[in-house]
């Protein structure tokens, strides 16, 4: 094997391997954030509907009284707020927003927002959206991902949504701790098996030498052959 045809194997079987690991890789990342996506709408929706059974009156969600709404929602989002749950919007089953605590307007429609529509029909939500300008000091995080959770009463009919707006470090930060665990093992394969390719078509260019017993049978057929061309006197 010459060496352009040697370098021309390595250097194919190098993009080989990296176009099908880097495939795997994008796979496997859209995977364990898919997975982690998922873990996240459960546990929150699993919470929130926890603490507004446990807290809020059905009736609220339905009541005309803006002023107890906001009481009441009030509250309840002073027992939940954390560093990990900054905001919290609700809305009544007929897309009226009833209660903010983001600054924006209430007790109108919000037939524009798809995600409500769907939790009304009892389906979670997720989006990661940036903040608006003057929402975020630059001591928070532009951006945050917003879980709408369906409420219903005890028989199970929806009486409204809440939605709950959390920073995505955390969520970032889980994804790539487990996305790091599974490209790192990856890697080291990639790297070992393209380490022993090389090694191989290296040995297999490099000339092998000859026995001892070989060396000798040649060169006593190098001088049989020499004597007996030589000149008779």
């Amino acid at each position: 094997m010459n060496e352009s045809a040697y370098k021309w194997i390595v250097v194919t079987f190098g993009l080989l391997l990296l176009g099908v690991v880097a495939l795997w890789l994008y796979s496997r990342y859209s995977e364990i954030r898919t997975g982690a996506i998922e873990r996240q709408k459960t546990e929150t929706a699993d919470y929130l509907t926890s603490r507004v059974s446990a807290m809020v009156d059905p009736a609220v969600f339905s009541a005309r009284d803006s002023i107890q709404q906001r009481r009441v929602f009030q509250s309840f989002f002073d027992s939940i707020q954390s560093r990990e749950l900054s905001g919290l919007k609700v809305w009544d089953r007929n897309l009226r927003a009833i209660w903010s605590n983001l600054g924006e307007s209430v007790q109108r429609q919000s037939t524009e927002n798809r995600k409500v529509r769907e939790a009304l029909g009892g389906e979670v939500g997720f989006v990661i959206e940036r903040q608006k300008p003057g929402q975020a000091s630059e001591s928070q995080v532009q951006e945050r991902y917003v879980t709408y959770v369906p409420i219903s009463d005890a028989k199970g009919d929806i009486l409204g949504v809440v939605a709950v707006y959390q920073p995505t470090l955390p969520l970032h930060e889980e994804i790539r701790s487990e996305f790091n665990r599974a490209a790192l093992p990856v890697g080291a394969v990639m790297f070992i098996g393209y380490g022993m390719l090389v090694i191989l078509l290296h040995i297999l260019m490099t000339p092998k030498s000859a026995s001892p017993a070989a060396i000798e049978a040649r060169s006593f057929h190098h001088g049989k052959d020499a004597s007996s061309a030589a000149p008779t006197v």
